[in-house]
């Protein structure tokens, strides 16, 4: 497990971002042959996170992972199934704030998205055929599913947009920051931009705890995910 974690820590971290980003997730289609996963995993105040919903998004990354030679046993299909719970409660929190916000996705933005996808196209034009049937052979979701789940990721990562827009680094913070840690400006400019780079990754990750621990303060949060 802990080589698991070592060995793939860059995708562990896409995985924990992945909805908070706003990505796009293509779900999988196995996990609805394991059970009935319609009891709810999670509460965002009045809203349900499925059993369905977590086992689905974690059987496509548990595949992927296995494509990729990884062997994925009980003990990391535990890991994925917390991460990506974590990960749909987060895509939940955006949703609702952005709501509250005022922060919309409109249908032509969805139908856009899914109209120029080389996943959906035949012979370079949109095929709505062609579109059903991979979301029903490779997806395991039905057209209203699928762009429900395109709009959240969507209006997430709008929110996100808004949320990070009022953090900014200026070049004194960049200077005294590197000099804290380094203990002095030595080969600054040499690594000015790297380090800069990770100043600010280090700047939104608590922008964005801070503005979860204060959800949390106004909305309930509740997980009953039981490994």
């Amino acid at each position: 497990m802990i080589s698991f974690l070592i060995k793939h820590k860059k995708i562990i971290l896409i995985i924990t971002l992945v909805f908070f980003l706003g990505s796009i997730v293509y779900l999988g289609a196995s996990a609805y042959r394991r059970g009935n996963f319609n009891n709810t995993v999670a509460q965002v105040g009045s809203a349900d996170i499925s059993y369905r919903e977590l086992y689905r998004v974690t059987e496509e990354r548990a595949r992927t992972l296995r494509n990729q030679g990884v062997d994925v046993d009980e003990n990391v299909m535990k890991f994925l199934r917390q991460q990506f719970l974590a990960a749909l409660i987060s895509e939940e929190v955006l949703n609702q704030a952005a709501r509250q916000a005022g922060l919309e996705v409109s249908d032509y933005e969805v139908a856009y998205d899914i109209q120029t996808s080389p996943f959906f196209s035949q012979n370079g034009q949109f095929n709505k055929t062609a579109y059903e049937y991979a979301l029903k052979r490779n997806v395991g979701m039905t057209p209203a599913e699928f762009e429900n789940q395109l709009r959240r990721g969507k209006l997430a990562d709008r929110f996100r947009g808004v949320l990070y827009s009022y953090y900014k680094l200026t070049p004194e913070e960049i200077k005294h920051a590197y000099k804290v840690q380094h203990g002095s400006l030595k080969d600054f400019d040499e690594n000015k931009a790297d380090f800069a780079e990770q100043l600010m990754d280090t700047k939104m990750q608590t922008a964005q705890q801070g503005f979860f621990d204060q959800f949390n303060n106004e909305v309930e949060i509740r997980t009953f995910l039981q490994d």
